[in-house]
């Protein structure tokens, strides 16, 4: 019930909280409002990190909507929906704390959205279609990268999609199919943060993953954030649980 009443929320005031916001701060730059935009989440009583992610807006009830990769909420082998997180803005992931949990998992997609308790009064930015950068446009990430603190990494845009997505990756993260290429720095506890544009000034992709060290790296493009956006009634939490039931974890031999 808790989630069902966050998720009217979310599709009632999601658009108008977050472009309010933005019209506020429009003349901020881009990169200073990314960098405080951007959270860590934790979990667990020891408030372990183990992603990103960015504020995309806020609730009349006084929380906040952040956006982060479907890994981060869902677990890859076992489907387990964690159901409480705490995400921290702060440059060395100290607090203050904000209590969270899911109100949208995509079915498609690697992306996900957390209702942040309290959380209206963190700076916001736009998610936009990334579509009409240039290769070679410069492109920037803020993120919390292998838990060493917020970082900014500058990089180029390449294109929407990957012309052919390697088969290998594919078969083990099917959620990666409709994914773009990053010439940008991203490292694990990258997942779930924001790929932003100066151009486009806002938020164009969700980092996700690498193929290796010193590769080319993996974002959910900003069109697919959108469509994600416009269609939370059918990716709902519930609706994730449902269409894939939890499984046991598997035990790796050694």
């Amino acid at each position: 019930m808790r989630t069902f009443v966050a998720l009217l929320f979310v599709i009632a005031l999601l658009i108008v909280g977050y472009s309010h916001r933005s019209f506020i701060k429009r003349f901020e730059p881009i990169e200073q409002q990314a960098v405080l935009a951007t959270g860590g989440i934790f979990s667990g009583p020891d408030r372990t990190f183990h992603c990103s992610g960015t504020e995309i807006g806020s609730t009349k009830d006084g929380g906040g909507i952040f956006l982060t990769a479907r890994h981060c909420v869902a677990n890859l082998g076992t489907n387990k929906v964690e159901q409480h997180f705490m995400v921290s803005f702060s440059l060395d992931q100290k607090g203050p704390f904000y209590d969270a949990y899911p109100v949208a998992i995509s079915l498609t997609d690697d992306l996900a959205l957390l209702y942040l308790r309290n959380g209206a009064d963190i700076p916001v930015i736009q998610v936009r279609d990334e579509r009409g950068l240039l290769s070679g446009d410069k492109i920037f990430n803020a993120s919390f990268p292998l838990g060493t603190g917020k970082h900014v990494f500058h990089g180029e845009y390449m294109g929407t999609y990957f012309p052919a997505f390697p088969s290998h990756l594919l078969n083990e993260y099917p959620v990666w199919e409709h994914t773009m290429p990053m010439n940008l720095t991203i490292a694990h506890g990258s997942s779930g943060s924001g790929v932003f544009s100066e151009n486009k000034h806002g938020l164009i992709g969700v980092a996700v993953g690498t193929f290796a060290e010193g590769s080319y790296n993996i974002a959910v493009p900003g069109d697919r954030v959108l469509d994600f956006l416009n269609d939370l009634a059918d990716n709902t939490v519930t609706k994730f649980i449902q269409s894939n039931p939890e499984k046991e974890e598997v035990e790796e031999d050694f």
